[in-house]
């Protein structure tokens, strides 16, 4: 069995992505500093985790309607 070829940048290329994604989340974080970016970033932080928690009481409402059916379904 053979293996991988590696190439000999792909250490160098991980390094350089991951602190790509280092400097682009800390410049993100920077750009918003103006207080009615922040509050609208948060706005829509707090919709997103709504939406998500209302599918979840959903779902979870649906499996136990079912559970209470016992084996019908």
């Amino acid at each position: 069995m053979s293996s991988p070829h590696l190439s000999p940048f792909s250490l160098t290329r991980t390094f350089v992505f991951r602190r790509y994604f280092t400097l682009r989340s800390q410049v993100a974080a920077a750009v918003r500093v103006d207080p009615a970016s922040e509050a609208a970033h948060q706005a829509r932080k707090c919709r997103k985790k709504e939406a998500k928690n209302e599918r979840l009481r959903n779902f979870y409402g649906w499996c136990e309607g079912c559970a209470a059916y016992g084996s019908i379904f």
